[in-house]
């Protein structure tokens, strides 16, 4: 079986940008605190943890 790829170039117009500022924001945001957790739990108990979104969207929604 082969793999295919596509590539699509996009042209959003203003407000198509403003939001997805926004929405790559809000996941830099989680990703880098999701981060920031499993690394400190590391340092602490030197295991591995898994992490769930549902966590984080209700402490920050």
């Amino acid at each position: 079986m082969k793999n295919i790829a596509y590539k699509y170039r996009i042209y959003p117009n203003k407000k198509e940008c403003i939001l997805l500022s926004k929405i790559l924001g809000c996941v830099r945001f989680v990703y880098n605190k999701m981060l920031e957790e499993k690394n400190e739990y590391y340092r602490e108990h030197h295991t591995l943890i898994g992490m769930a979104l549902a966590h984080y969207k209700k402490d920050y929604v």
